[in-house]
């Protein structure tokens, strides 16, 4: 195989694998989260806020879950209307997205169906590798990862 046909496949299958493993995550949340009558971003925040009973604002939401401010206030806005989480605003703050949003009753509930169904799926998934195989694997993507974000950042 010469150079630019090595180039090519080794770029189809980075490139194919991530975007398939993506796609694949995304269609379970999907599935997971409407058996519990959420949407994927619904999952996502509950996750963290359940993770985190203090609460966390909304731009610290948007980090851990890696997804816009905006996403992540329109899903708030939505689960406050809906009475999953409920948004403690300080004396003398001048904008929401500084408030701690904190889980409702109603939200700790579903966070709690969605612990179980992520749990149900990583032990699925997780079945397929030993422990010692997983952690290599772990390693592998937080090393590209560390690169990507590197190559991107000189890009600029």
């Amino acid at each position: 195989m010469d150079t630019a046909s090595r180039d090519e496949a080794r770029f189809e299958d980075f490139t194919g694998l991530i975007a398939a493993i993506n796609k694949e995550v995304t269609r379970i949340k999907s599935v997971e989260s409407a058996k519990l009558g959420l949407t994927g971003a619904d999952i996502m925040c509950l996750y963290y806020l359940g993770k985190h009973p203090q609460g966390m604002t909304g731009a610290e939401l948007a980090r851990a879950a890696s997804v816009t401010r905006a996403a992540v206030s329109r899903t708030l806005a939505r689960m406050e209307r809906e009475g999953f989480v409920e948004v403690q605003a300080e004396q003398g703050a001048t904008t929401r997205y500084r408030a701690a949003v904190v889980l409702t009753e109603r939200g700790r509930k579903s966070a709690q169906g969605a612990d179980i169904a992520i749990t149900r799926v990583l032990d699925e998934v997780y079945a397929a590798q030993s422990d010692e195989e997983r952690e290599q694997m772990y390693a592998s993507l937080r090393s590209v990862l560390g690169r990507l974000r590197m190559i991107s950042r000189e890009d600029r």
